[in-house]
């Protein structure tokens, strides 16, 4: 996803469906909260169906039916929403809640109510970077897609949340969890977290982006004003911005905060973009591409690809030269998506793109002259693993039975080999020893075999590791999983952990709602809701077989 693609106008649309599990899907899938309540709303209603027997074998954090729990990155602590109601109001996704905002310790303690009128949606709160404060919005108005910004630390169980503006659309902090901007009112502001002093930056703001050291920040301006691109040094906000161009698309920032990379829309080819490119500090842009599609930096900062000479509904050609500009060798054809290994000695594309498939030929180049090598068909999608030797994809065979296979390419190598027939959803455990997925899928992809094959890659077949799973989570270490089960008897799960090295699994808990997350040092606990039952509530429980 590119940089400049942050959470707008259009969050509501993105709003994650509730009860869906992870790694579901063709394209990988994605974990999505449930919708759960608590303590306070709980009272109030009629009491639910009985739970699964036995549910709330855990540690019992806050008791009631609650919504969009989440671990903040540190794993100290859960935030959730009690309460949640469903606007009074047409058009907004049904899973869309508004609620009072708690939050409490993953092993135990007080909850402490953080603020009121707090969205489950994309963008109604989140935790900065450092896991040293949480940010969200009180009073949000779903017709604005706005709210009070409110900050609060974490560690100070006695602080009061400080308001710090009234009408916020976007906040986004810092890499270092240091500074914050935010869009109030259509004023961008940029100062200190936790407090400020904040400086109003630029009027007719959509969106903004730090490059990753955090010296510079980016910014969009709305439709209204151009839909401009400008940039402002952080240790100098209150400097005059610095325009860099005008009906701008899409951009990204180098990993070494260097250059961006911004397509701007084309007057030769109506309906597409040309991509152009500004290194900082001076950001003078020069024209790299005509009618450029997809494009990307590599992680060493040292590359840019690109798609050149597209047309509507036709992808470009796709072509890699330096990341600071100039000419480049052309790699494929009709190029849509594209990859680069983590360490940036390849990269992974689909060329031949079919639309209306969604899918391409998947092709591998390594770097810095290797030629193309075209190693599957049909592909929608593909992922590469955490050394850049690996690169598993799906390819959708047609004969002589539809069947959406795992395939993976090893680096060197002159094809691709078959992992498994009929896969939903696949990745790489941390350290790239296995490649996993889940196969064998029935009961619509809601029971699956978890699958694994050892890396680097050995003649035998992958191993079954747990059967009729439904979502999984991997821990940091790659030593554990977290997986749940779909229940016969009811819409909620049971969880369980296994342990890699000795296979050896335990149930944690019964009907329960997914995601579960790793919580607590090192991953030490499960956290997860129950929403069904009297013992509904946040809980969490040791993660160890």
């Amino acid at each position: 996803m590119r940089q400049g693609r942050l959470w707008t106008a259009g969050l509501l649309a993105s709003l994650v469906m509730a009860g869906t599990g992870c790694k579901q899907g063709e394209n990988g899938g994605s974990e999505a909260p449930g919708v759960r309540r608590t303590k306070a709303a709980a009272s109030a209603e009629k009491p639910p169906p009985p739970g699964a027997p036995g549910a709330g074998k855990g540690t019992l954090l806050a008791a009631g039916r609650v919504t969009d729990l989440r671990v903040t990155p540190d794993g100290r602590f859960a935030t959730y929403i009690a309460n949640g109601q469903k606007p009074r109001m047409d058009g907004i996704p049904p899973q869309m809640v508004l609620g009072d905002l708690y939050v409490v310790p993953v092993t135990g303690g007080e909850p402490r109510k953080l603020g009121e009128g707090v969205t489950n949606v994309p963008g109604g709160q989140l935790t900065a970077p450092g896991s040293k404060h949480v940010l969200f919005l009180t009073g949000y108005s779903p017709t604005t897609q706005s709210g009070v910004l409110n900050v609060v630390a974490l560690d100070d169980a006695k602080a009061e949340p400080t308001a710090l503006g009234t009408a916020v659309s976007y906040m986004l902090p810092s890499p270092d969890g240091m500074k914050l901007a935010y869009v109030d009112g259509g004023k961008l502001k940029l100062g200190a977290l936790p407090s400020g002093p904040f400086t109003d930056v630029a009027a007719e703001v959509s969106t903004a982006q730090f490059t990753p050291d955090g010296k510079t920040l980016l910014f969009k301006r709305r439709l209204s004003a151009a839909g401009g691109l400008a940039a402002v040094s952080v240790e100098k906000p209150d400097a005059a911005p610095l325009k860099i161009s005008d009906q701008v698309g899409d951009y990204e920032v180098s990993p070494d905060g260097q250059r961006v990379a911004f397509q701007v829309r084309s007057e030769s080819v109506p309906g597409l973009y040309d991509l152009y490119l500004a290194e900082l500090p001076d950001l003078k842009a020069k024209r790299l591409a005509v009618a450029s599609g997809v494009f990307g930096f590599s992680p060493d900062s040292k590359w840019l690809a690109r798609t050149e000479n597209g047309k509507p509904n036709v992808p470009g050609d796709l072509h890699l030269g330096p990341a600071s500009g100039g000419a480049g060798r052309k790699l494929g054809v009709q190029v849509e998506k594209l990859a680069f290994s983590p360490d940036s000695q390849a990269v992974g594309f689909l060329e031949k793109y079919d639309s209306t498939a969604n899918a391409g030929l998947m092709s591998v180049a390594a770097l810095p002259d290797g030629a193309t090598k075209q190693v599957g068909g049909r592909v929608p999608n593909f992922v590469w693993g955490a050394d850049g030797r690996h690169v598993a994809f799906l390819s959708r065979i047609l004969k002589p039975a539809y069947s959406v296979d795992l395939m993976l390419y090893t680096l060197g190598e002159e094809k691709a080999a078959k992992v498994q027939q009929g896969v939903f959803g696949y990745g790489f455990t941390p350290g790239n020893s296995q490649v996993v997925f889940r196969s064998n899928c029935i009961r619509n992809g809601r029971s699956c075999d978890f699958m694994a094959l050892d890396l680097p890659k050995q003649a035998e077949a992958p191993k079954t590791w747990l059967q009729g799973i439904f979502s999984y989570k991997i821990s940091e270490d790659g030593k554990r999983l977290l997986v749940t089960y779909t229940r016969m008897d009811s819409d909620t799960y049971d969880v369980a952990v296994y342990d890699v090295k000795t296979q050896a699994r335990k149930t944690l808990d019964e009907g329960v709602q997914v995601p579960v997350s790793f919580g607590g040092e090192n991953d030490s606990l499960a956290v997860y809701a129950i929403t069904q039952g009297p013992k509904a509530g946040v809980y969490s429980v040791p993660a160890t077989p």
